[in-house]
């Protein structure tokens, strides 16, 4: 439920009906994320969703190929999370990922009336924009970090 009200909210800015922009998923990258507890979710509205079965954290990955190349990383970022009520960033910095400038953006907030804590890295390779979701209950200990195991498990070609 907190996913499909999350993708709804906040991804809305980047669909479009027949004209909405080209995935890079399985051609340009692939997330093979298999750690324990997590499952593979198949959702329409983004390349790869996984689900921690145990406490209801996500995360997610998205990708549009010749979209959203003007607007700087740190702007595209916070449009994420433009309906995430109460949002309070705790983390807001340029990094790398994979040889490629990258934002990190975390933060708190409210989806539907539950408290969530989310993380953000977004970054650009072959005229495509990436970003990968982190979406954590907070009530739920730990609940960062699978984060960095999931972006260790993507792959670009």
């Amino acid at each position: 439920m907190l996913l499909s009200l999350f993708l709804l909210s906040s991804c809305s800015i980047f669909f479009g009906g027949k004209d909405a922009p080209k995935t890079a998923k399985g051609s340009l990258y692939t997330i093979h994320f298999s750690e324990s507890g997590w499952v593979p979710l198949k959702e329409k509205s983004s390349d790869y969703v996984f689900e921690n079965s145990n406490d209801g954290r996500i995360m997610l990955s998205n990708s549009f190929c010749n979209e959203f190349q003007e607007q700087p990383l740190d702007t595209l970022a916070k449009k994420t999370f433009n309906n995430v009520k109460n949002f309070k960033i705790l983390v807001n910095k340029y990094t790398t990922f994979q040889d490629r400038e990258a934002f990190h953006l975390e933060g708190i907030g409210q989806v539907d009336g539950v408290v969530v804590g989310v993380r953000l890295l977004n970054t650009r390779r072959d005229n495509c924009y990436f970003d990968f979701v982190a979406i954590t209950p907070e009530k739920t200990k730990d609940q960062h970090s699978a984060f960095v195991p999931f972006l260790k498990t993507v792959v670009f070609r």
